[in-house]
């Protein structure tokens, strides 16, 4: 969600692809899946009911129109078939501009959307995301002091649609997106972390949820 600067410095640390992955042994309790941590992270520490992932500098999830992709943002994903509904509770941002913790989804293609809780500057976070096909572009949904806390982020599949939604108590819901996806078209899905100006960024993710379903309410993700 930034250009000049912050995209000189992305680009002298990583283009195009992940640059590796691996499978883990560990495993949230609310996923019924193996987890994969593509890029490298400072940490990627996963326990049973919490991920917590050390993005290093310059890492970004980023495809502008001009200059190759930057994909080299740490995240820990798993491969869900059919509709599901995945939330969590995601750190507030600290530190360096555009630093953030964010649910996100891969497809074939350079196909990929973010969800993130991000810090702007000093003193404002936001809410924004982005969509990939393969160009991102940028949307910023809601502003909040920086010292504001924690909040939840959700990401949801319903036949040809992904939806994006946020919440401040992890119980009331706002819908942001609906991205259009098609129904066939396999995802994977997960947690990501990024700093693309600062040294490093810690996001934690917790309260994680996931059920293997279609939402009934279109406009809480329930």
């Amino acid at each position: 969600m930034r250009y000049g600067a912050v995209m000189v410095a992305a680009l002298a640390t990583a283009m195009a692809g992940p640059t590796s992955a691996e499978i883990r042994p560990e495993r949230l309790s609310a996923l019924p899946y193996a987890l994969t941590l593509s890029n490298k992270a400072i940490t990627a520490e996963i326990t049973p009911d919490r991920l917590r992932l050390v993005a290093p500098k310059g890492s970004d999830l980023y495809s502008p129109a001009k200059g190759p992709p930057v994909d080299n943002a740490p995240r820990v994903t798993f491969a869900p078939k059919g509709d599901f509904i995945l939330s969590a509770k995601v750190s507030r941002p600290e530190g360096s501009d555009y630093a953030g913790g964010a649910l996100v989804a891969h497809a074939a293609g350079g196909r990929w959307v973010k969800l993130l809780f991000e810090r702007l500057n000093a003193s404002t976070n936001a809410v924004t995301s982005a969509v990939a096909s393969p160009i991102s572009d940028g949307s910023y949904h809601i502003r909040f002091p920086a010292d504001a806390p924690a909040l939840w982020l959700k990401m949801a599949r319903a036949g040809g649609s992904l939806l994006l939604y946020s919440s401040q108590d992890g119980a009331t819901w706002q819908i942001l997106r609906d991205v259009p996806m098609d129904e066939a078209m396999p995802l994977s899905i997960g947690f990501a972390g990024q700093s693309p100006t600062g040294e490093r960024y810690e996001a934690v993710f917790s309260n994680i949820r996931f059920e293997a379903r279609k939402v009934k309410d279109y406009w809480q993700g329930k």
